[in-house]
């Protein structure tokens, strides 16, 4: 079979049965990919989805909300600075923990003070000041991810890149639970900023376990910068060499890539807002997401790795994002059933079960697109695109959902025309997988 991504023939390997794929779950690489992304995972969400149902239960305007999601935007352009996580090793701490470790350790430590200033200033402590530490979380939290996936990528052997992405897939979407569920409930129980800081005292996990990890086996050039040309050259090399692996095919490569998340990316905002609309409380929602929503999720991470083991990776990202672009609509019949319990449930658990999926299937493709001598920067090139255009075009939903409210006279009636659109935008990324399939033939 050739294979899609270098366009040769792919090495015949024996396929893993189940028992040796929860075996070599006891190598200490793998748990520790659980665990930074978890370390990961949960960031985005405290300045994302969960923020939004803060934001909400403070009356917080739809527009707004909506605007306040580009804050996360950081996780979205960071293959600008991502070369120099490459190339610049941190004075001191470089040395003594490794280069990726390092600047794991310096992500992680702004994330928790980034959170704690969320949590110290909140919305109604000064609008401004809590957007910045919003900013820094988000920026921080960039950083880390960066060197994570670059830990994940170099750690691993070639046919251990999937499990090693399934794990930290396994342990990102756990963060995302981590990062909203149980804060939704804490903060009906304590209040918003005391939920907020429990969630940074999360990071001692992701502390210990870069104290237990080791730093990848790879020799390194740390040459001082001697002006802008060096500069200029450590921004461009990684697109270079990316450019020499894949060549045109990085026409089709990158904008599946940046439009594969453009379905989630346009309701995620709405989520929150729609279920503090319907009067769901933050336990209600908690133990929904809990008993349904994360299990299913899981479901999904596992179901993606079987898919891409049997089929391949093609195959199970269509599958995810049809699945994903479907999930969609099950928030509009949430809106137009006035909040049918019965309807969320199956709704949160479609939702989750398909993102879990999706998730899963693009990570593991995309980190096999990166090439050893420029990892952090080309994944985080790659998993940028993942969100930008997503997150972009999903700081309009407020705006969108309120003009549709407008125009149909209903508060619901604008979230649900709203959810019962976005599936469309699946079209175009399901259009450059089929492109992508047909680079493929038995050989």
């Amino acid at each position: 079979m050739t294979d899609v991504v270098t366009g040769q023939d792919e090495p015949q390997r024996p396929r893993a049965s189940m028992r040796q794929v929860l075996a070599s779950l006891n190598q200490p690489k793998v748990a520790l990919a659980v665990v930074f992304g978890i370390a990961t995972g949960m960031p985005p969400v405290l300045v994302g989805v969960t923020l939004g149902f803060w934001l909400r239960s403070e009356g917080i305007a739809l527009a707004a909300i909506g605007m306040m999601s580009w804050v996360g935007l950081f996780v979205s352009i960071k293959f600008l600075w991502a070369p120099f996580v490459d190339w610049i090793q941190l004075p001191w701490i470089g040395k003594r923990l490794g280069h990726r470790r390092s600047w794991m350790l310096l992500g992680q430590t702004f994330v928790t003070l980034g959170i704690l200033g969320m949590a110290a200033t909140g919305p109604s402590g000064g609008l401004g000041v809590f957007i910045a530490f919003a900013m820094l979380t988000s920026f921080a939290a960039a950083t880390q991810d960066i060197a994570v996936d670059a830990w994940r990528i170099e750690s691993a052997e070639d046919e251990e890149q999937d499990l090693m992405a399934s794990a930290y897939i396994f342990g990102l979407r756990s963060g995302y639970f981590l990062g909203n569920v149980p804060i939704l409930a804490m903060s009906a129980a304590i209040g918003w900023s005391m939920a907020y800081a429990a969630a940074a005292v999360g990071g001692i996990a992701g502390l210990a376990g870069l104290l237990m990890a080791r730093e990848p086996d790879k020799a390194r050039d740390f040459a001082p910068a001697t002006g802008l040309s060096s500069i200029l050259g450590a921004l461009l090399r990684p697109l270079k060499v990316f450019w020499q692996d894949h060549g045109r095919s990085n026409f089709i490569f990158l904008p599946l890539v940046a439009l594969f998340f453009v379905p989630d990316g346009l309701i995620n905002s709405m989520v929150g807002p729609l279920y503090i609309d319907l009067g769901f409380t933050g336990p209600q929602i908690a133990a929904v997401r809990t008993v349904f929503g994360f299990p299913a999720t899981l479901a999904g991470v596992i179901i993606s790795g079987l898919i891409g083991l049997r089929f391949g990776t093609i195959p199970a990202m269509a599958t995810a994002l049809i699945l994903a672009a479907v999930s969609n609509a099950g928030f509009a019949f949430l809106a137009l059933s006035g909040g049918d319990r019965g309807v969320w449930i199956a709704a949160s658990m479609f939702e989750g079960f398909s993102g879990g999926m999706a998730t899963a299937a693009m990570v593991a493709w995309a980190s096999r697109l990166t090439n050893p001598v420029a990892t952090a920067a080309q994944f985080a090139l790659l998993s940028s695109l993942m969100t930008l255009v997503a997150g972009f075009l999903g700081g309009f939903a407020g705006m969108a959902v309120e003009a549709l409210q407008v125009r149909s006279g209903s508060p619901m009636g604008g979230f649900a025309t709203w959810f019962s659109i976005t599936p469309f935008a699946a079209i175009p990324p399901l259009f450059l997988i089929w492109l992508v399939s047909k680079r493929t033939s038995p050989v």
